[in-house]
């Protein structure tokens, strides 16, 4: 396609003559193939304008940034944008045949929950026959098969649209997306509109970026602008952002105490849950993998989003009982331990204390938990997540998560001022993460606690300054297990 019809009607303006055949779109230089449109921006680190040349270099027959080209200027068309990044999406469709138009769009937005409202989503509309993408913080998959744009909860806009195309091709005629406040604001959702859009929960996270809880909202509230003609917003009442976000919006599908779906039996066991359900269409009851009440909140949205999307009761059922449990979240370690063991993905107040009261209640069992702050994250967390596990849990043991280029210590000495706040007196400070995790199971073995360990989920490695260390919270208990199956009170009290 032409350049010019490319960027039609689009918000540019040039700085040189030409008009060059365009056949993709690259927003990383290192990956510039001949015939690429380069689109740039500044990031929280790097000018990607600086990298312009090495891009004309690879191929690129024209560029879009936010600042006029260097001098000597490249030797193509240098285009001018005031949110470049925010133009991927829409030229990216113009060159795909806008592939998005042929699929239901369902998007997901909240602090908590979002991978599992969407996997069970997606496990609904399998079961009704309707195969569907799953893009989200654990990875962007179509029946077991990656898609491209992973790395993001909510991938770049010309990424997305490549993944549209290829689900798509491969029979696919739904996406359900975990939608991100970090991409609403960056503009990576720019062009794209929805069917349905959701909305979990809102609780304090990235404040480091938004700054305040009512920008945070304002930005998760985007969403619900990119409806198409006929879409349907679903607003779970949990909390105040979601009463606020309900009464803002025009005939709402809502969950929760009031709403149209709500919880009207709740049955929770080790292995998973047994709901009853008031619906629009009547009673429903399920059965699901699922563990916890956090999790039986999740299904109860899962169950609006199917009613706003028509899906038979059948399909909903056989959906919520088909789920495979999203990775790290509230995700059972079984390795022939008599104790029982869960990695969790809470990394947020809320979500820790969603997770700490669900496995007291399934358990019946004291808890130990090991659980860390991320670093170069909001700070103003850190203490209340320490007071949250030192008034839920029996033994607290604050280590490292994610420090990134912070001092360690520094971050466990504010999670200890909310420990302290507490009152709970038997929390440890073991700042190696592996040694705390050691130290949970084997206090676990002695005593007879339930053992969670809270923050990275499903991550496979450990931010250190700029490195990047392999650590799975998963794979190193099943490690410590398998090194000590049977614990003594000596050892649990090193």
């Amino acid at each position: 396609m032409r350049l010019s019809a490319l960027v039609a009607g689009l918000p540019l303006q040039g700085f040189a003559a030409g008009d060059p055949e365009v056949s993709g779109l690259a927003y990383d230089s290192r990956r510039v193939v001949p015939g690429d449109l380069f689109v740039t921006w500044a990031g929280e680190r790097h000018d990607g304008a600086a990298f312009a040349g090495d891009a004309v270099a690879r191929g690129a027959v024209a560029v879009i940034a936010a600042a006029p080209p260097p001098a000597p200027a490249p030797p193509v068309p240098w285009l001018l944008a005031a949110a470049p990044r925010a133009l991927l999406g829409p030229l990216a469709a113009r060159l795909e045949g806008d592939p998005g138009r042929h699929l239901t769009l369902v998007g997901i937005t909240g602090t908590n929950g979002k991978s599992t409202v969407a996997a069970l989503v997606v496990a609904m509309l399998e079961a009704a026959g309707r195969p569907a993408g799953l893009f989200g913080t654990l990875g962007h998959r179509f029946r077991g098969e990656e898609l491209a744009g992973g790395g993001r909860t909510t991938p770049e806009g010309s990424d997305l649209v490549a993944a549209f195309a290829t689900l798509v091709t491969r029979g696919g005629v739904a996406a359900v997306l975990e939608v991100s406040s970090h991409a609403l604001v960056q503009g990576r959702l720019a062009g794209v509109t929805f069917d349905i859009a959701a909305f979990t929960n809102l609780s304090r996270d990235h404040l480091d970026f938004h700054g305040a809880m009512e920008p945070y909202y304002a930005a998760k509230r985007v969403l619900f602008d990119r409806l198409r003609p006929g879409g349907r917003a679903v607003v779970h009442l949990g909390d105040p952002w979601g009463r606020r976000l309900a009464g803002e919006l025009a005939a709402p599908l809502t969950c929760g105490d009031g709403g149209a779906v709500s919880v009207a039996g709740l049955d929770l066991t080790l292995t998973g849950s047994r709901l009853r359900l008031l619906t629009p269409r009547g009673p429903l009851t399920l059965a699901t993998p699922l563990v916890g009440r956090f999790h039986a909140v999740n299904l109860m949205l899962a169950v609006a989003i199917a009613e706003a999307l028509a899906l038979p009761g059948e399909a909903i059922v056989a959906g919520a009982a088909a789920v495979t449990p999203p990775a790290g979240r509230m995700e059972a370690v079984a390795a022939g331990q008599p104790f029982p063991v869960f990695v969790d993905y809470a990394h947020t107040p809320a979500a820790l204390e969603a997770a700490l009261r669900s496995l007291r209640e399934v358990t019946g069992q004291r808890v130990a938990v090991v659980f860390g702050c991320g670093g170069e994250r909001d700070p103003g967390k850190r203490a209340e997540m320490g007071e949250i596990a030192g008034r839920l849990a029996a033994l607290p043991i604050v280590t490292s998560d994610n420090p990134r280029g912070e001092d360690p210590l520094a971050i466990i000495a504010m999670v200890e001022s909310g420990l302290r706040k507490s009152g709970n007196r038997d929390y440890r400070v073991v700042p190696d993460r592996r040694e705390a995790i050691r130290k949970a199971l084997a206090v676990a073995g002695s005593q007879g606690y339930a053992v969670l360990v809270a923050g990275k989920g499903h991550e496979r490695e450990q931010l250190v300054g700029s490195a990047r260390l392999p650590f799975s919270d998963r794979e190193e208990i099943e490690r410590a297990l398998a090194a000590a199956p049977g614990v003594t009170p000596a050892e649990a009290g090193r």
